[in-house]
């Protein structure tokens, strides 16, 4: 496996768990999908984006590939790099990319009546120190979870760390309450435990990160990871459209184009776009094709205005990209390379 140093783009991905599942199957809805040759191999290619190299790992590795320029983006959890990327200035977010969410939360025993808010857990704390005690937090992330304590008003505490299932530390007597990632909650309420009211440490999801100075200057890999933020980003958005097309009788192009636009719900995003229909020479109707992109939930209510205008054989379709005259998203991370490369000068 070549290191990020080469040509070509070193892309690193969760190796397995449900984030593994879930980037996989974010990146082949996009037209990205991952092959890898045996499930025991850490590396593997993307076909639709030949030259790049794919390396599996643990969300943290793919973080510390990153940092290291082993690797020149990766998909891990908004999580893990707030919590271990602090002291990086290389490490860029390129894009949140909407799976994997999650919140790191701190949660305190339902025992605990009168400790419902963040706020009760600050007059506990203080009433602690007057007795010469500390909170005992159990957790994971000692950074996110100590600098949003200090935010909150509460310093005086200590943190517990542990490695295994940290909803049973209350129980087991060696931490008062704990800080750890939940999806729905169910673990925290089998364990008798409730999430505190703005207790919400970080509300993560995977994110596409990227290092600095392994992209500054390596247009090849730019131009690769351009191509692959086009087909995220377009199919994204394509989720949000249907494409409707309607057979209307008419005098002309203009004259349907003009009755659709007196409909202002049928501007579509852009307008719509309307040619004639090849009928056959002896025909009494001129039909003519509208074709309308349109916000998905809007379905039927379009549909039922172009019903109006006598529109008939309506077809929807959903669309797999909708691409605009540029992606945001290179465009944002162009800026943020060029913000780098000035203060590099100055």
């Amino acid at each position: 496996m070549r290191g990020a140093d080469a040509a070509g783009l070193v892309l690193a991905l969760p190796s397995k768990g449900r984030l593994g599942e879930a980037a996989a199957g974010f990146l082949a809805a996009a037209g990205l999908p991952v092959f890898k040759p045996n499930s025991r191999q850490y590396t593997g290619t993307m076909p639709s984006l030949p030259g790049a190299q794919v390396v599996f790992q643990r969300p943290l590795d793919i973080l510390n590939k990153v940092m290291q320029t082993r690797a020149d983006i990766g998909i891990t959890g908004l999580d893990i790099v707030r919590e271990y990327s602090e002291d990086s200035a290389d490490i860029i977010i390129i894009d949140r990319l909407g799976f994997g969410k999650c919140e790191l939360l701190l949660a305190v025993p339902e025992a605990w009546f009168d400790v419902t808010s963040i706020a009760d857990l600050a007059d506990l704390s203080l009433r602690q120190q007057w007795r010469g005690e500390r909170l005992r937090v159990a957790c994971k992330f000692n950074n996110l979870t100590k600098n949003f304590l200090y935010a909150q008003g509460i310093s005086h505490f200590s943190l517990v760390h542990a490695e295994g299932a940290l909803e049973a530390a209350p129980r087991m007597g060696y931490a008062d309450l704990i800080a750890d990632l939940s999806e729905t909650g169910t673990t925290l309420r089998e364990n008798h435990l409730r999430p505190l009211e703005g207790g919400c440490i970080l509300a993560s999801e995977a994110v596409l990160i990227g290092n600095r100075r392994a992209l500054r200057d390596a247009p090849i890999k730019l131009e690769m990871l351009r191509e692959m933020l086009e087909l995220i980003e377009a199919h994204r958005r394509a989720r949000n459209f249907v494409s409707l097309r309607a057979n209307i009788a008419g005098a002309s192009v203009a004259d349907v184009q003009a009755r659709i636009l007196e409909i202002p719900e049928l501007g579509g995003s852009k307008g719509p776009g309307v040619v004639a229909v090849a009928s056959p020479p002896a025909a009494k109707v001129k039909w003519f094709e509208a074709n309308l992109l349109t916000p998905a939930h809007k379905i039927h209510k379009t549909m039922q205005l172009l019903r109006t205008l006598g529109g008939t054989d309506i077809i929807v379709t959903r669309p797999h990209y909708v691409f605009e005259h540029e992606s945001a998203t290179y465009r944002t991370l162009e800026k943020l390379l060029e913000k780098t490369q000035a203060e590099g000068h100055s």
